[in-house]
């Protein structure tokens, strides 16, 4: 079972990742820019489901989730070559 504190965390990553999946993979191309753009659209979306800025330790855990995504994103463009 899930702790109900990670529920808007994964919510807020689930959301980021679907609403910009080319930011996703920009980031997974390291382009610049594209991972801060993506870490910062995690953060404003947490906001906008809790109605609140996250502390440090969801932050972290936020951008976590975000760069398993960016990664997965990476694997899956190296082994499509």
């Amino acid at each position: 079972m899930r702790s109900p504190d990670l529920v808007p965390i994964e919510r807020a990553v689930d959301e980021t990742i679907t609403a910009d999946p080319a930011l996703v993979l920009a980031a997974a191309h390291s382009q610049p820019k594209a991972w801060g753009a993506l870490a910062a659209r995690g953060v404003m979306r947490f906001r906008d489901l809790g109605g609140r800025a996250p502390t440090d330790e969801e932050r972290r855990a936020m951008w976590a989730g975000l760069w398993r995504e960016v990664e997965t994103a990476r694997a899956r463009t190296v082994s499509d070559r």
